[in-house]
């Protein structure tokens, strides 16, 4: 009986982990072929009620109402993309333009009148390491001119990469609009059809994972919602106190990229602090330094805390889930992962799903008992109330 027991086990372990690891390689290997018909879903998903709406009350045919609102729909992305690129570019490009003439100008002379400081103070400890300073400082600004360079030649290489890569991202964005179309203009048929190929247990276990999908994923905008007014209150009154114009909509934005997964709030506050601090503002650039430390203490604290919450999720859990989710598929696992696990966790809750016990079992086994003993208890006053009538 053991043995059978171990066995049993060990082929429904070697089944999972078959399974976890075909996912693990399609993920990671494949996402980046089907994003754009994931996108496609999604958005195909996304704009589904406006689709209904403009069928069933305007009386507009399904194929032009889809044809319209993804077209509208990627427009304004399109949009807003193309406004916040711009803006980056421009002040990407007017900082690496100064960044040679801010290296001469202010890193230069302040490295010089550090080292001229800390010389004299070590020589009056050790009058023989003077000639030791005088090295490792000539060493500190070599590298640090080469360094200089480097960020540069790596610029134009990211450049030139990006406009190598371009054709083949614009046909990307291409194939992804027309298969939103599709999927949009055809979403009943295609439901239809996957509907007919599968048995009515699994037709169950689709519509629960659905329902439960965008349960998870309402959850997760809720969620983060919370931390981006977190963050931008907290941004606002750091920039507000270290005295900084124009802290509110400055927030808004620093807000905004620390939603981003990986970019965060240190693409806007890292280089801010760093050039404040090399331009001679001392006191503000401790206060930003300050401020990009707290914020980033406080989002690593209340993000798995909040998201845990509002998904169901122990805040060990998210956490390690975001940790397992960046390390095995970048960016995109620090979401998607969480989300997964969620699903699931919600799926095994609703007894869709049967991966581990939930604790409702014992919970269930009660109640059913519970309700034994009470139809027991009533059949046995029906028989005595039976045999009272007799006699």
């Amino acid at each position: 009986m053991k043995l059978e027991k171990r066995r049993q086990f060990i082929i429904n372990f070697l089944y999972f982990a078959i399974i976890l690891g075909i996912v693990i390689l399609i993920a990671r290997y494949a996402l980046g072929v089907l994003m754009p018909f994931i996108i496609a879903l999604l958005v195909s998903l996304l704009l589904k009620p406006a689709v209904g709406f403009f069928q069933e009350k305007l009386k507009i045919p399904r194929s032009l109402s889809g044809i319209i609102l993804v077209i509208v729909f990627y427009t304004l992305v399109g949009f807003l993309l193309i406004i916040l690129g711009v803006q980056l570019f421009a002040a990407a490009k007017s900082f690496f333009l100064i960044l040679p003439s801010l290296y001469t100008n202010n890193i230069v002379p302040w490295l010089n009148n550090a080292f001229v400081s800390l010389q004299d103070f070590a020589a009056r400890l050790d009058p023989n390491a003077a000639t030791a300073y005088n090295i490792l400082y000539a060493n500190l600004t070599t590298s640090l001119g080469d360094t200089i360079v480097n960020i540069s030649k790596q610029v134009v290489g990211w450049v030139t990469s990006f406009t190598l890569k371009a054709p083949g991202f614009l046909l990307d964005i291409l194939i992804m609009v027309i298969a939103t179309i599709f999927l949009t203009i055809d979403f009943p048929k295609i439901k239809e059809f996957i509907m007919r190929q599968l048995n009515e247990r699994w037709r169950k276990l689709l519509h629960n994972a659905r329902v439960q999908l965008g349960r998870t994923l309402w959850s997760y905008t809720r969620s983060y919602a919370l931390i981006l007014l977190i963050t931008f209150g907290e941004i606002a009154l750091g920039l507000t106190i270290i005295g900084v114009s124009n802290a509110i909509g400055i927030a808004v934005a620093i807000a905004i990229f620390d939603i981003l997964p990986i970019v965060g709030s240190g693409l806007v506050l890292l280089p801010w602090t760093i050039f404040t601090l090399i331009s001679g503002n001392i006191g503000r650039g401790i206060g930003l330094a300050v401020l990009y430390i707290v914020v980033i203490i406080v989002r690593q604290i209340m993000e798995p805390k909040i998201v845990g919450d509002h998904v169901g999720l122990h805040p060990i859990v998210t956490l390690l889930s975001m940790v397992l989710g960046t390390y095995l598929f970048g960016g995109i696992g620090l979401l998607g992962l969480p989300i997964t696990i969620a699903l699931i966790h919600a799926l095994n809750k609703e007894g869709a799903i049967h991966l581990y016990k939930t604790g409702n079992e014992k919970k269930a086994a009660t109640k059913d008992t519970e309700l034994t003993k009470k139809e027991t208890k009533k059949e046995k006053k029906k028989k005595k109330a039976e045999e009272s009538e007799e006699q």
